[in-house]
């Protein structure tokens, strides 16, 4: 009798031990998997960065609006990047946002977003937007970006597209390229009112002191940035 009791511990104990072992195993995989998917991403960005050497103002038309006025059809949605957590919206001619959620809450990002189309009606779609964050890190076709901003702001975003990949500028810098070295401040606020991160590189820009100045999305995100672009 006891032969038998000591039999039956030790079964329950192996099937015990297989279940431990086939969960510890299959938590490994999809740690393994998660990683994979990760690296894969992590690759995406990197060959994004054929966009901003010489070929980012081929490959990026901006088509600026100064008047936030007109009604326009938005499709909007969330999908996941190296950098975590990002959001994308367009209209039918373009891009018209993407920021990096980082360490801010989602609906303030959707609502940062937002606010520059004041008229707009906001449709979300996951699939959709899934397939251009796909399109855009693997630089599969031109990119047309829809912005509403000043004349100055265009300007100086479209400055930001000559910034090379790995390189920096400061802000001073963007002042003088435009052909008005006094103008800083407004140079910065326009800047930090870019509502389309990565694609146009306002991460590229520090201080003339060296230090990492302002990026709306959250320092460390910028610093991860330049850290990728070495």
């Amino acid at each position: 009798m006891p032969s038998k009791v000591l039999k039956l511990c030790i079964a329950k104990f192996l099937i015990l031990y297989q279940n431990q072992k086939m969960e510890k195993s299959n938590q490994e995989k999809e740690t393994t998997d998660k990683d994979i998917k990760e690296e894969i991403l992590k690759k995406r960005l990197v060959n994004h960065k054929l966009l901003s050497t010489k070929n980012y103002s081929q490959n990026i038309k901006i088509i600026s609006e100064t008047l936030p006025n007109a009604p326009h059809e938005i499709t909007y949605g969330w999908f996941k990047s190296p950098y975590g957590s990002m959001l994308l919206s367009s209209t039918k001619n373009g891009i018209c946002g993407l920021a990096f959620a980082g360490n801010f809450n989602k609906e303030e990002i959707k609502s940062n977003i937002f606010k520059y189309w004041p008229h707009a009606n906001f449709h979300r779609d996951e699939s959709f937007v899934s397939d251009y964050a796909a399109s855009i890190l693997e630089n599969k076709y031109p990119l047309d970006i829809h912005m509403i901003g000043s004349p100055f702001q265009t300007t100086i975003w479209k400055a930001l597209l000559k910034i090379p990949i790995g390189k920096v500028t400061t802000y001073s810098d963007i002042a003088y390229q435009i052909g008005n070295p006094s103008a800083v401040r407004a140079v910065a606020t326009a800047i930090g009112k870019n509502p389309i991160c990565l694609l146009i590189p306002c991460h590229r820009v520090i201080r003339k002191s060296g230090g990492m100045g302002g990026y709306r999305w959250g320092l460390n995100i910028k610093n991860n940035l330049l850290i990728s672009e070495l």
